[in-house]
C-alpha cells in the first residue's frame, strides 16, 4: 500500500465527513483566497524545574521577556549551525 494515497483509501467518520469528502458538495465558484506565512514558527511548551523566580529576574536584568530571554540561546545555535 503507497502511503502517500493512504487517506484516498479511509473511509469517511462519519456523515459530516462523508460531505466534506465529496467533490460534488464543494463550492467551486467561490473559491477562498488564503495567505500561508513562509515560516510560521512554533510554540513550544517548556517546563522549568528549577528556580524559575531567578530566571524572570535574570531575564528582566537584560532587558527581556522570559520567553525572549530563553529563546536567544536556541537561536544562536541556529546561527552558528550547531549540530550534535
Amino acid at each position: 500500500m503507497d502511503p502517500q494515497h493512504d487517506d484516498k483509501l479511509r473511509e469517511p467518520l462519519d456523515e459530516e465527513e462523508r460531505v466534506l469528502m465529496d467533490p460534488e458538495t464543494w463550492d467551486w465558484d467561490t473559491p477562498v483566497e488564503v495567505v500561508v506565512h513562509p515560516n510560521p514558527g512554533a510554540i513550544l511548551p517548556i517546563r522549568f524545574t528549577g528556580d524559575v523566580v531567578r530566571l524572570q529576574r535574570l531575564a528582566h536584568a537584560e532587558g527581556m521577556s522570559t520567553h525572549e530571554f530563553n529563546k536567544q540561546p536556541a537561536l544562536a545555535c541556529l546561527s552558528q549551525d550547531v549540530s550534535r
